[in-house]
C-alpha cells in the first residue's frame, strides 16, 4: 500500500511539475505580451485604426483557438497514444499522413479566406461596413495577416506531437517569438511606415514563420522528421476527425463567446473593440498562466489512467487540479477587480492610449474577472472529458453556452455597453462548468471530497482580508504621471495583498496552499 501510494504521489507530482513548467514559459510569453501590447497602445491607442487592427488580427487567431492549439492537441494526443503502443513507426505514418491533410487543408482555406475575405469580414465586424475607412483599414490588414493561421497550426500540430512526448517547454515557449516579432515591428518597421497598423501586420507574420521553424529541432530530437503523405484513409486519421469535430466547439466556448462580445462590439461607439482587446489581454494571463497550463498537463495523465481502469487515480488528479487552480485563482480574481484601473493605467497608459480609454478599458476587465474561475475550471472540466475521449458532450454544453451568452450579451449590451459585452462572456462560463460538472458527476462520481470542499473554502476565506486591504488601499492611488511611481505603487499594492492573502490562509490553519488533496 506504501508503495502504490508513494508512486500515485510521484505522478501527481509529475503532472503539477509539468504545469509549472508550460506555466513559467507562458509566463515569459505573457510578459512579452504585455510589452508587446503597450508599444500597440502606444502607437494606435484606442482609435478606429486599432479597432481595425484588432479585428483583423481577431481573424486567423480565432480560426487558430478553434481549430488549430487545443482542438488538435485533444484530437491528437489518445489517437498517438494508441499508435505508440504498436511502434514508432506506425506513430510517424499516422504523423506524417495527419501532417499531409492538415497543410492540404490550410492551403485551401487560407486562399479561399484571402478571396472572400470581405464576407468574412462582414460576418465578423458588421459595424466596420458603414464607416469606409475603419472598413478598409481592417480588410487590408485582414488579408496581410490570414496566412499566419497556416502557419500557426502547422506549429501547433507540432506542439501536440511534442505534448504527447511529454516534451511541453518548446510549445510553452513558442508564442513568445510572436511577440518579439510585433514589438521588433513596433520599434523598427512602424517609423518606415505611413500606416504603423501596416508594420505591425508584417510583424505577426514574421512571427508565424519563426514560431513554426523552431518546431523542427525539436521533432528531430523526439525521433520524429514531418514528411507528409496523403493518406486520409488510414484508420488512424478516421479516429482523429471523430474526435476533432466535436471537440472543435468543446475547447473552444470561451473564445466563441468572447467572439460573440468582439462582433456586438462592433455596433458599439469607435474605442469599444479595444477595450474588449486590452481587457481580455489580462484577464488572459492568468487563464493561460494556470488553466491552460493545468488542462495541457492533465490531459496525457488522465489519459492514461482512464485507458487502464484507474479511475480513482483519475479523479484524485483531476480533483488536485481543480484545488489547486481554486487557490491561486480566487486571490488572482480578487486582486484584478480592485485594481483594474491601476493595472491598466500603469501598462497602457501612454502615448495615444488616454486616461479615459485606461478607466474604460478597466470596466471591462472587472467584468470579465467574474468568470475568471470558471474560465479556467472548464477548460480543465472538458480536458477531463477529452481525456476518456468523450468529446460530444463538451460540444454540446459549449454549444448551449454559446446561446446563453449571445442572449446575455444582447440583453446587456442595451444598458451597459461593451461592458455588458464582457459581464455576458463571463456569466456564461458559469452555466458551462455547470453542465460540464453535472455530466461527470453522473458518468463517474463525485469529484471533490469533504477535505477538498473545505480547503476551498478557505481560499474563499482567506480572500477576505485581501479584499478589505485592496478596497481601502487604491483610495490613496492618485494616478501620478510618473510610469516608475505608477510601478512602484502598483507593485506595493500586489505585495500587499499577497502578505494579507498568505497570513489569512496561515491563520486558518492552512501550512501548504498547493498540498495535493
Amino acid at each position: 500500500m506504501g508503495v502504490e501510494s508513494m508512486k500515485s504521489n510521484q505522478k501527481k507530482s509529475s503532472v503539477f511539475r509539468a504545469a509549472a513548467k508550460v506555466g513559467s514559459w507562458t509566463m515569459l510569453s505573457r510578459v512579452l505580451g504585455f510589452i508587446r501590447d503597450i508599444f500597440i497602445a502606444r502607437l494606435l491607442g484606442a482609435s478606429p485604426l486599432a479597432d481595425a487592427f484588432f479585428v483583423a488580427f481577431k481573424l486567423p487567431n480565432f480560426f487558430r483557438r478553434m481549430f488549430a492549439e487545443g482542438t488538435l492537441t485533444v484530437a491528437l494526443v489518445p489517437v498517438l497514444a494508441e499508435q505508440r503502443k504498436k511502434s514508432e513507426e506506425d506513430a510517424h505514418a499516422y504523423l506524417n499522413a495527419l501532417a499531409g491533410l492538415l497543410l492540404t487543408a490550410l492551403l485551401l482555406f487560407t486562399i479561399s479566406g484571402m478571396i472572400f475575405m470581405p464576407w468574412l469580414l462582414y460576418a465578423f465586424a458588421p459595424g466596420f461596413h458603414d464607416e469606409a475607412d475603419r472598413w478598409q483599414q481592417a480588410l487590408m490588414l485582414a488579408r496581410i495577416m490570414f496566412p499566419y493561421l497556416a502557419l500557426i497550426s502547422l506549429a501547433a500540430m507540432s506542439w501536440a506531437v511534442l505534448n504527447a512526448y511529454r516534451k511541453f517547454s518548446v510549445a510553452a515557449a513558442s508564442p513568445a517569438l510572436l511577440n518579439i516579432a510585433i514589438i521588433f515591428a513596433a520599434i523598427i518597421l512602424a517609423p518606415l511606415h505611413d500606416n504603423p497598423a501596416e508594420a505591425l501586420a508584417v510583424g505577426v507574420m514574421l512571427g508565424g514563420a519563426l514560431q513554426l521553424g523552431i518546431q523542427f529541432p525539436a521533432l528531430k530530437r523526439i525521433g520524429w522528421i514531418p514528411k507528409p503523405t496523403w493518406s486520409p484513409k488510414l484508420p488512424a486519421i478516421h479516429d482523429t476527425l471523430k474526435l476533432f469535430g466535436p471537440a472543435v466547439l468543446g475547447i473552444a466556448a470561451v473564445q466563441i463567446n468572447i467572439l460573440v462580445g468582439t462582433i456586438l462590439a462592433t455596433l458599439l461607439p469607435a474605442g469599444a473593440v479595444s477595450y474588449l482587446y486590452y481587457a481580455d489581454r489580462i484577464v488572459q494571463l492568468p487563464l493561460a498562466l494556470f488553466g491552460i497550463a493545468m488542462g495541457t498537463a492533465l490531459l496525457p495523465a488522465l489519459s492514461e489512467h482512464l485507458a487502464n481502469n484507474r479511475l480513482n487515480e483519475a479523479k484524485q488528479d483531476l480533483r488536485s487540479g481543480l484545488t489547486w487552480l481554486t487557490w491561486i485563482i480566487l486571490p488572482s480574481m480578487v486582486g484584478l477587480f480592485f485594481l483594474a484601473e491601476p493595472i491598466i493605467r500603469t501598462l497602457f497608459e501612454h502615448g495615444k492610449f488616454t486616461s479615459l480609454d485606461a478607466s474604460n478599458t478597466s470596466y471591462a476587465l472587472q467584468a470579465y474577472t467574474v468568470g475568471l474561475l470558471m474560465f479556467c475550471w472548464a477548460r480543465v472540466l472538458s480536458t477531463a472529458c477529452f481525456a476518456n475521449k468523450d468529446a460530444k458532450a463538451p460540444m454540446k454544453y459549449a454549444f448551449y453556452t454559446v446561446i446563453i451568452n449571445i442572449i446575455l450579451a444582447v440583453l446587456l449590451m442595451q444598458p451597459l455597453g461593451y461592458v455588458g459585452l464582457a459581464l455576458a462572456s463571463a456569466l456564461a462560463s458559469f452555466f458551462n462548468v455547470g453542465l460540464l460538472w453535472l455530466h461527470l458527476h453522473r458518468t463517474h462520481g463525485a469529484i471533490f471530497n469533504l477535505s477538498s470542499w473545505k480547503r476551498m473554502g478557505s481560499a474563499a476565506l482567506a480572500c477576505t482580508p485581501m479584499a478589505a486591504w485592496l478596497y481601502y488601499a487604491p483610495h490613496y492611488w492618485v494616478f501620478p504621471s510618473d510610469k516608475l511611481m505608477q510601478f512602484v505603487w502598483l507593485t506595493v499594492l500586489v505585495l500587499g495583498s499577497m502578505i494579507t492573502f498568505f497570513t489569512a490562509a496561515w491563520a486558518l490553519g492552512e501550512r501548504k496552499l498547493l498540498k495535493r488533496t
